[in-house]
């Protein structure tokens, strides 16, 4: 440094340093988010690397409490919600309860796992035979935290999508894809 020229005074005290304040939407963005980036997610398993995936388990659910807190308005996956209830056990369950899903239909004709659900969220299956000229929409399967059985089935529909059909998990969905691959 020449002589003509004066430093940069360094702030000394802590008060004197820019003080952020976290942003919940942002925090709970940054959370959610998938690092890296999955190449070809073509099953949940492929989406479980963001940070409530992959932080301890207690860290999250404190972060979603602090965050959400009753009003229950933060995107978050169907089991991070039932695990915040008391519905499942832990969140290596819900992983299991995706796993065994996307186990039967892949193994099926015509489904096909869609990766692009809302943020923080496992994705859905969709069953191509059913996309139709006239329909707007195709037979769908999703995750819910509204009933234990965890997993929904709406019908492929034209206009407004029908009221889902609930069964419980891959057994129930089973159970009901001779009547829902009719559809």
């Amino acid at each position: 440094m020449r002589s003509t020229e004066r430093a940069v005074p360094v702030p000394q005290d802590p008060r004197d340093d820019v003080h952020l304040e976290p942003v919940p939407r942002l925090e709970w963005s940054l959370a959610t988010e998938v690092h890296p980036p999955a190449r070809e997610p073509v099953a949940p398993v492929s989406l479980r690397c963001s940070w409530i995936h992959t932080a301890p388990e207690d860290q999250v659910l404190e972060l979603f409490r602090k965050l959400n807190g009753s009003a229950r308005r933060l995107p978050a996956p169907w089991w991070l919600r039932a695990l915040d209830r008391g519905e499942i056990p832990s969140r290596a369950k819900g992983f299991e309860i995706e796993d065994e899903v996307h186990a039967l239909l892949s193994r099926r004709e015509g489904w096909v796992f869609v990766p692009w659900a809302g943020l923080g969220e496992t994705g859905y299956w969709e069953f191509g035979p059913s996309d139709r000229a006239q329909m707007k929409a195709p037979t769908t399967v999703v995750f819910t935290d509204q009933h234990l059985g965890w997993v929904e089935v709406v019908a492929a529909h034209q206009d407004n999508p029908p009221l889902p059909l609930p069964v419980d998990r891959a057994p129930g969905l089973l159970s009901a894809l001779p009547q829902v691959e009719s559809w």
